[in-house]
């Protein structure tokens, strides 16, 4: 995984017949980790990109913190979903949705800016 800079032209350096897992950081913070399972890595990022369907990650790109991408292709299909679980219990990421149910469990995490 090679980390890049999350913008309109390193996005369309992504893969564009590949599919995967991918997060989104700010600094040591990640904020987001999803996969492309349906689409490739590159349509993915930028639906992301052009106005994600995450809030909080919505807002993190319209800020003026710089952000960062890594994303990891995987060619079995069925493993796709299983690496995205293994990465947000890995790394946390502070707007998916199964964190945001851990809130609500245990208190209030930080998942603002």
């Amino acid at each position: 995984m090679k980390k890049k800079r999350f913008n309109w032209l390193n996005i369309g350096k992504a893969p564009g017949d590949e599919f995967g897992v991918y997060s989104i950081w700010s600094k040591n913070l990640c904020i987001y980790v999803g996969l492309a399972k349906e689409q490739s890595l590159r349509s993915r990022l930028y639906q992301h990109y052009s106005g994600s369907h995450n809030d909080i990650l919505d807002k993190w790109i319209k800020s003026s913190h710089p952000l960062w991408f890594f994303y990891e292709s995987v060619a079995n299909n069925n493993a796709i979903e299983a690496k995205e679980r293994d990465r947000i219990k890995r790394f946390a990421p502070i707007a998916n949705k199964v964190l945001l149910k851990k809130e609500r469990q245990y208190g209030k995490l930080i998942t603002s800016l």
